[in-house]
């Protein structure tokens, strides 16, 4: 088995195992605060530090990556690690003590309905100075995430992010009577120090930065010109949820923002575990072949990647929505989450599946705009899908309410997918159609199968009375196996690598 498979392998692990530990922290907190105004004010003044977390995290290592192979193959890869460790520290440390002197001021404004709740606006004033603050460790973390890419230890990488999670639930489940919902800001906070304290041991002191060299500035001023489109670009993703959250805190309604966010993040789940890990897996094998001006790789990293993302992302999503209510109240439903809460999550879900099935999409098809140093391609079509994301909350929001925020989300992931696929398609010369055709309706073909022997077996099979975990098992397994099978009859490429001996074909 190669080298590639083995990491994809590990790596495929590590971020099961982090977004499990993902989970489990948001069923803390729905089970210790449920749909409270409490778990509003903290979701919806989480969204505008985060999106800058998500601006470095993901930003930083898309960056970071095809900019590290380029001065590595002239042997000035760690000089530059050094010199990018250095300006991003400074560059946060600045920008997190600007978002602590304005976090009061902005939540204020932007949420001025929390005053009418008790301490709502002290809750949401001190989140975002805690997740404003955790800013100066993310920065560093970021780009030795990024660095641990390039070197292909995913797995590394996951761990160190891992820890953050836990450390949360830890301190959630620890300090919640004493703080309050602020026991979980401060978790991040002491777990991204204990994630870049981690990494630290790992290198060794000396060798985690070159501490007396001297910040090139012309060589950070042209990174961060790479960086800066494709950072804003990870953040649409997350400005496009602080809108929504913004329009949900709007409609006034106690548990909105709270329900909102549980859904998002429960079918968010596919996305992270299948869409980010592909991408990820898919972004060193493009930038090695652009590296060496090898389109016909490039071009078929591409498509192997969205194959692959189909493969799994579409059965899962599919499954999803046949039995959504059983996932929402075998996720959530415990402590102070109650069977009613289930139902209207699970309502706002379902209209948030379209919105993973085409982000995942686009997470693959930008990591070739990244490769290609064409970040400002996608940051445009970004911004334009956030100017149509206030359109529709606008729209929707005030027509069907918060099912609308939700449905929102979905008309605006398709028109992002499929602006940023047909414009890569233009900028590569276009794709192997048969191929990606082909493979797509072997796919569609299975999943339709799949859901109608589930929808059968639902309807047929004496099992209402049993927990959400056993109606899932039951009928979960039965419709894997039967996709699986249908695949196998169309001989499907996916499969037969899965299948041949040895099982040593690459992704590439």
């Amino acid at each position: 088995m190669s080298k590639l498979k083995v990491a994809s392998i590990i790596f495929l692990i590590s971020t099961m195992i982090l977004k499990f530990s993902s989970m489990i922290r948001d069923l803390v907190i729905a089970a210790l605060f449920a749909d409270s105004y409490k778990a509003d004010v903290y979701f919806a003044a989480m969204t505008i530090p985060n999106a800058m977390i998500l601006f470095l995290l993901t930003g930083m290592k898309d960056a970071f990556l095809p900019s590290y192979y380029k001065f590595e193959a002239i042997g000035k890869g760690e000089s530059h690690l050094t010199n990018i460790l250095k300006s991003t520290f400074i560059i946060t440390t600045i920008f997190a003590i600007l978002g602590i002197l304005l976090s009061s001021p902005l939540m204020k404004i932007i949420y001025p309905t929390f005053s009418e709740f008790e301490y709502g606006t002290h809750i949401a004033v001190w989140t975002s100075i805690i997740y404003f603050a955790s800013l100066i460790f993310v920065g560093v973390n970021a780009v030795y995430e990024g660095y641990f890419d390039a070197q292909k230890k995913f797995s590394f990488s996951v761990f160190s992010q891992t820890v953050v999670v836990l450390i949360t639930i830890l301190f959630a489940v620890l300090f919640h009577e004493k703080w309050g919902i602020l026991s979980v800001p401060m978790g991040y906070f002491i777990g991204t120090f204990l994630s870049l304290l981690i990494k630290v041991v790992y290198r060794t002191p000396k060798k985690f930065m070159n501490w007396s060299q001297q910040i090139n500035r012309a060589e950070v001023k042209e990174f961060y010109g790479i960086f800066w489109p494709v950072g804003l670009t990870i953040a649409v993703g997350q400005i496009n949820l602080m809108v929504n959250t913004f329009f949900a805190a709007r409609l006034g309604e106690e548990g909105i923002v709270s329900n909102l966010n549980y859904a998002f993040r429960l079918v968010n789940i596919p996305q992270a575990v299948f869409g980010v890990t592909i991408a990820t897996i898919v972004f060193p094998i493009i930038a090695k072949a652009r590296s060496e001006s090898n389109m016909i790789d490039f071009r078929k990293g591409i498509e192997k990647g969205i194959l692959y993302l189909l493969i799994f992302l579409t059965p899962a999503l599919a499954g999803m929505c046949v039995l959504m209510q059983e996932l929402v109240s075998l996720v959530y439903e415990r402590g102070a989450f109650t069977s009613s809460s289930t139902q209207v999550t699970a309502s706002y879900a379902i209209l948030y599946i379209g919105s993973t099935f085409f982000y995942s999409i686009q997470a693959i098809v930008a990591k070739g705009f990244y490769t290609m140093q064409k970040g400002h391609y996608i940051m445009r079509i970004g911004l334009i899908s956030v100017l149509l994301n206030v359109v529709l909350n606008w729209t929707l929001s005030g027509k069907f309410g918060a099912e609308g925020i939700a449905l929102s989300a979905s008309l605006v992931a398709v028109f992002y997918s499929v602006i940023t696929f047909t414009t890569l398609w233009k900028l590569v010369g276009g794709l192997n159609k048969t191929y990606l055709l082909k493979n797509s309706f072997q796919v569609i073909a299975a999943t339709v199968t799949m859901i109608f022997g589930v929808l059968f077996a639902d309807k047929f099979i004496e099992i209402a009375d049993l927990t959400p975990f056993l109606h899932i098992l039951i009928i979960a397994v039965p419709g894997a196996i039967l996709y699986f099978l249908v695949l196998v009859l169309f001989k499907n490429e996916f499969v037969k690598t899965i299948i041949s001996k040895g099982g040593n074909k690459p992704l590439s």
